[in-house]
């Protein structure tokens, strides 16, 4: 049992700890809006919106914190979301899930409140494959997600530069649950600070 454990635990250093050539902060501001299933069956539209800072050391961590704040029917909810993780090019385990793959090719992840704004963004949970499409310049994401949504539903988001460490991105998401559309939509801006 012992061995199996170190095996474990060395996985992520086989697997690579390349990182960028220094530490840099990542600040993410978003906001969007949708709609969900409630137990009862009845629809519940929300607006939210968040803010996100994260700062990747130039060895394989990453400390960061996401607020979000949403607005459904006649109440207002706020939460703070850690994020704090072994990060290396190829593989990433932490507080908001796993990624297996370098995000500048191929990756799948496993993933709960890494993005801005948390319902209308990715949403609570989500799961899929990304990668970068390099003649675009361009991030892109695809797959499913749920939380608050009753079902899951195909989700998507697309990343994309509009200055010199300024990216814009859009996510989306669309499923269905008890007869109801079950949707979100947002944007924002991702701003690198080396």
């Amino acid at each position: 049992m012992k061995n199996r454990l170190s095996f474990l635990i060395l996985i992520p250093l086989a697997l690579g700890s390349s990182q960028p050539d220094s530490a840099y902060t990542e600040l993410s501001l978003g906001a969007g809006r949708g709609q969900y299933a409630h137990i009862n069956c009845s629809e519940v539209s929300f607006v939210d919106a968040g803010v996100r800072v994260v700062h990747n050391f130039q060895s394989p961590w990453r400390i960061g914190l996401s607020i979000s704040v949403i607005r459904r029917q006649n109440s207002t909810t706020a939460f703070a979301f850690p994020d704090l993780a072994y990060d290396s090019k190829y593989f990433s385990l932490g507080t908001t899930g796993l990624r297996v793959g370098p995000k500048d090719l191929l990756y799948i992840e496993v993933s709960f409140a890494d993005q801005v704004p948390t319902f209308s963004g990715k949403g609570l949970a989500h799961w899929g494959v990304g990668g970068y499409i390099s003649s675009w310049d361009t991030q892109l994401w695809l797959g499913q997600n749920a939380g608050p949504y009753d079902q899951p539903g195909l989700a998507g988001q697309i990343d994309f530069p509009i200055a010199t460490n300024y990216y814009l991105f859009f996510n989306g998401r669309t499923g269905k649950s008890h007869s109801i559309t079950e949707y979100g939509v947002s944007t924002g801006l991702r701003i690198v600070m080396p």
